[in-house]
């Protein structure tokens, strides 16, 4: 039996003095942003589960904020961070974007009830997705900032991407108009 207990203590909220006072301005900045709202939302799923409910509204804000959010996010560095030529470096860090993009689509196809899960592999899913999006975080602030401070890779943002709903962790779809 898969235990389904909430995730242990990795990616912990920001501090206050993480958080910046304006848009993220640092590739990392944005990471620990978007790396701190998957967790906050894992969490409500697997403490849901953990209690024997199904957390069918608790998923949904999971799978609609990875969706929203860390895949325009993965499209966005793509596009403005990644070199037009093909390296061994944008080989992997594409590939970890594409199972990301599996991982996200797992839990929104779970959340809609098209994939049916045992609390078990729910539980599975979650903390796999949340494992994979922090090991990429870091593997691509290290290859991206090789030769240079990782906190020197700017913001997708501050690059042309799209700004980040940067909501609190506490208002997931229950709160949407």
């Amino acid at each position: 039996m898969t235990a389904v207990s909430p995730m242990p203590g990795y990616a912990q909220s920001p501090e206050a003095a993480d958080i910046p006072g304006g848009p993220p301005l640092t590739l990392a900045d944005e990471h620990v942003l978007l790396l701190w709202q998957v967790t906050a939302r894992a969490r409500e799923v697997l403490s849901a589960a953990a209690r024997g409910r199904w957390p069918g509204a608790e998923l949904a804000s999971l799978a609609g904020y990875a969706c929203a959010e860390v895949l325009r996010h993965a499209s966005d560095e793509e596009t403005l961070l990644f070199p037009a030529s093909s390296s061994a470096v944008t080989t992997r860090l594409a590939r970890d974007h594409a199972r990301l993009r599996a991982g996200a689509e797992l839990l929104t196809r779970a959340a809609s009830g098209e994939q049916l899960l045992s609390p078990g592999q729910l539980a599975a899913a979650t903390r796999d997705f949340v494992d994979q999006l922090e090991h990429h975080m870091s593997a691509e602030q290290k290859l991206l900032g090789s030769g240079r401070a990782s906190h020197s890779v700017p913001a997708i943002a501050a690059l042309g991407g799209h700004p980040h709903d940067w909501y609190p962790a506490d208002r997931g779809t229950r709160d949407r108009p």
